[in-house]
C-alpha cells in the first residue's frame, strides 16, 4: 500500500466529521439588516404607486396655478374686495405653500421640486406684472401727450 493510502489514525474519518460552517461568534451578521431585494411586483407595484403620486402632485400643481393665475388677473381694487375674496386669496396662498412643502418633503421629488414650482409661478408672475405695467405706461404716455397738445392747441387758439 503506497504511503497516501494509509489511514490516519489521529484524524476523524471523513464520514463522522459535521458538515457545515461552525459559529464562530455569538455576534449579529452585518448582512442582517440588509434589506433583501424587493421582487418585481413588489417593484412594480411601488412604481405604479409613486407614478399616481407624481400625476396627483402634477394635477394639484396645476389646479393651484389657475388659481393663482386667477387671482393675479382679478382687477378689483383692495377698498372694494369682501372678506370673502380676502379669505380665498389666504386660502389659496396657504394651500400653494402647503403643496410646496408637501413636494419638498416627498422622497419620489428632486430636492426642492416643490419650492422651485413656486419660483417658477411667481417669476411668471412677475413677468405678467411687468407687462400690465408697461402697458399702463405706454397708454398714460399717450394721454399726457393727447391731454399736452390739446392744452398747447387751446393756448394757442385762445390767443
Amino acid at each position: 500500500m503506497p504511503p497516501f493510502d494509509e489511514e490516519n489514525n489521529d484524524q476523524p474519518s471523513a464520514q463522522s466529521q459535521k458538515v457545515g460552517l461552525k459559529k464562530v461568534s455569538s455576534q449579529k451578521s452585518i448582512f442582517d439588516n440588509i434589506s433583501k431585494k424587493p421582487s418585481s411586483e413588489e417593484f412594480e407595484k411601488k412604481v405604479q404607486q409613486a407614478q399616481e403620486i407624481s400625476s396627483g402632485h402634477k394635477a394639484t400643481a396645476m389646479a393651484l396655478s389657475q388659481q393663482f393665475k386667477k387671482l393675479i388677473s382679478d382687477k378689483t381694487l383692495p377698498q372694494n374686495k369682501s372678506i370673502f375674496a380676502r379669505e380665498a386669496e389666504k386660502e389659496v396662498l396657504g394651500n400653494m405653500l402647503r403643496f410646496a412643502a408637501e413636494v419638498n418633503n416627498d422622497d419620489n421629488m428632486g430636492e426642492s421640486e416643490g419650492s422651485v414650482g413656486l419660483i417658477a409661478i411667481l417669476l411668471h408672475t412677475c413677468i405678467t406684472q411687468r407687462d400690465r405695467l408697461n402697458q399702463l405706461e405706454y397708454f398714460v404716455s399717450r394721454l399726457e401727450k393727447t391731454i399736452n397738445s390739446e392744452t398747447i392747441d387751446k393756448k394757442n387758439g385762445n390767443e
